[in-house]
This record gives C-alpha cells, structure tokens and sequence, in this order.
C-alpha cells in the first residue's frame, strides 16, 4: 500500500501547511456570541448552562433546565425498517428547510451544517477540540432532525468495527431506495478535481449537493480495491478500527492519549478509528488527494455532505463515551493546539468552542457530560 501511504502522507503534510498558516486556536467568540437565530435552541437555558460549566456564578433569574428524559442511541442495525426509512427521510428533509441565517450563501439547513463544518476547520480538527466540538455537531444535528423534520426515533450509530474485516459487506451500504445509504457507484465523475463516483443507488441515489460546487454526492472506493490483492479490503484498512483498536483506545489513560488513538497519530501504520471510514470512502466523505491541488482544498472538510457522516461521527462519540464510563475519565480533558506540536498542553475544559451561528458557543465542559441537560442522551 506504499502508494496510497503517500497520498496520505502528502495530504497530511499540506493540512499541517494550512495549520500553520492558520495559526494556533483562537478563544473563538464568547458564550453568548452566537446571535439567536436557530428556533429550537434554547438561548437563555443554553448561557446559563455554559456559566454554569465554566464556574460562573449565575445572574438573577437564570437557571438551568432539567432534562425531560435520556434518549438511548442505538446501533444502525437494530433500528426497525420503519425507523430507518424515518430517518432517512429526515436527512433529506433537511434540505427543504431554511438555514436560518446561518450560512451567508447556502439557503438550506443541511448546507448551513456543511458550511459550518467547513469554516476555520482547522480549529476543531486534529487537536482537543476534535471530539467535544463533533459530538456537539453530531447532537445539535440531531436536534434539528428532530425539532425541524419531525423524526422521532432514536439517534443511531454504525458500528463499523462489526464490519472491519470487510467494509464493503456492510449493511450500511446497502442499494435499498428506502433505508440504504448506496455504494461506490457507477458513473464516474470528475468537477473541479471532486474525483469519484456518483453515488446511483439507495435512499440518497442521485443526491445533488453544493459545497463546495454543485455536484452529484460521490465516493471512491476503487483505492482500496487496486491495492488490497487479498480483496479483503478491511484487511489493512479495518486494522485500524478493529475491536483490538477499540480495546486500545479505552484503555487510554489520558484524554490526549485517548484522542492521538482514535485519530490515529500514534501509529504511522494505522489511520485511526475516527478517519479510516474517510480514507475508505473518498470523495465527499473526504480521503486524501479528494481535492489536493484544486482550488477547493481549502474546504476539504465538506465530510457532512455524505449522509454517512452523522452515524460514522455518532460511533466516534460512543467510543468518546464508552471511555469517560471508565472510573475517574468522565471530566478528563487536555491536549495540543496544534496536533503535531507535542509541546503544547494549552487545551481547557473552560475553551469555547465555534459554532459559528448553529446556536451559541458552547464552553468545553457542557459537551463533557452527555447525560446532563442540553444533550440528555446516552448508549
């Protein structure tokens, strides 16, 4: 696999390019910088819960609600046919629905999450802001699901350590027009360096996207067919996210520890439990060399266009949360800004992380605890 190793070395070394360029992380905003725009979030609840979790006293008639009850997340396969038709139908939805001034150029809300994921990513990617900030996205989202779209089953997860002896195998991708999420594709396409394969087949065959040009949603599985000649194609790659590799990761005795295993710092041979499903997919769920040497690669973090994305990111956060149940991990947070600086430990439960509009700004500390109010899920 010396060629695709390449591929990814190179794209790793123009990311720490563009970190650099960058900067280290910004205190981004404050916590009540986020002007109240989004119907479903409960601004004043939202600022007295972030006072309250960077240990500010609270003003005259604020509080902090309770949660109403505990939403179990489950896993992908065990939602009932009618469920995952409901959810499916409520990704698409969200592309009929405004984006509430969110995003100064895309009209509609599943676009406003793409853009926000796409706006100064390098904050929150590849450093200690990556799993607080994505299981913040990855609830918010949900609550727009739910409170926009009207799907009420539970939030799901892929597993996709089940499958990693052999990713393509799974379930996930299955052709069903109903509850498929579709496969590679057959027609290959090629729009300003977005090489793939338009995804034409499944509930989101033929799904026309906009970020960062318009385009149909592709992926490429091609790399890790030609360069697998066991044709075992989780093999090498499935490696990464194997139940070994989750065992590794919760028995992580630091957060820094637990976050350079899942995105796969800590071995050059390993992509990481987080960005091996990216790697495997290409295209829109974003692989190296997707959009190197194009005028796009700026947004390379366009990863929420592929409808795959919220249950790939939802397992990232299960295992996030399957860590913290370990005694005395639940409030445990440090880590690097940059993440190739091994130097730097200047990363506090205490940071705001930028949303950018998509509600307020939430301090570190209220995404630590999934259970306590505004999330109020569990696995």
């Amino acid at each position: 696999m010396p060629g695709l190793l390449s591929l990814v070395s190179s794209s790793l070394l123009v990311v720490q390019a563009l970190l650099a360029a960058h900067g280290t992380h910004a205190q981004s905003g404050s916590l009540d910088a986020a002007n109240p725009i989004v119907p479903f979030v409960d601004y004043p609840g939202m600022a007295a819960a972030s006072a309250q979790a960077v240990g500010k006293p609270l003003a005259h008639g604020q509080r902090v609600p309770k949660c109403k009850s505990i939403k179990k997340r489950i896993e992908w396969r065990k939602l009932t046919y009618g469920q995952k038709k409901d959810y499916m139908q409520s990704l698409k939805c969200l592309q009929k629905k405004p984006d509430f001034g969110i995003s100064p150029q895309y009209p509609n809300l599943y676009d406003a999450f793409v853009w926000v994921h796409t706006t100064n990513w390098t904050d929150y990617h590849l450093n200690a802001w990556f799993m607080p900030w994505h299981r913040w996205f990855v609830w918010i989202h949900s609550e727009a699901m739910e409170k926009v779209c009207g799907y009420h089953g539970p939030v799901p997860y892929w597993n996709y350590t089940a499958d990693y002896k052999n990713l393509l195998e799974s379930p996930i991708f299955s052709s069903d027009p109903n509850i498929g999420f579709g496969s590679h594709g057959r027609t290959a396409v090629n729009v300003s360096g977005l090489v793939g394969y338009k995804v034409d087949n499944g509930a989101f065959a033929n799904m026309k996207l906009n970020i960062p040009v318009n385009h149909y949603l592709t992926r490429n599985f091609s790399a890790w067919k030609t360069l697998d000649p066991t044709r075992q194609y989780g093999i090498a790659l499935g490696e990464s996210f194997s139940p070994a590799a989750v065992t590794r990761a919760l028995s992580a005795d630091k957060f820094s520890d637990l976050e350079a295993i899942i995105e796969g710092f800590d071995n050059p041979l390993h992509f990481g439990i987080h960005n091996s499903p990216h790697f495997f997919s290409m295209g829109d769920w974003t692989g190296p060399g997707w959009m190197n040497n194009t005028q796009w690669f700026p947004q390379i973090a366009v990863a929420p266009n592929d409808p795959i994305f919220w249950i790939h990111h939802a397992y990232v956060d299960q295992v996030f949360w399957s860590w913290q149940q370990k005694p005395g991990k639940q409030w445990l947070f440090n880590g690097n800004f940059p993440w190739f600086d091994p130097t730097d430990n200047s990363a506090k439960a205490t940071d705001i992380l930028p949303f950018y509009g998509l509600g307020p700004n939430p301090p570190v500390n209220l995404t630590l605890k999934t259970e306590n109010w505004p999330m109020c899920y569990t696995y």
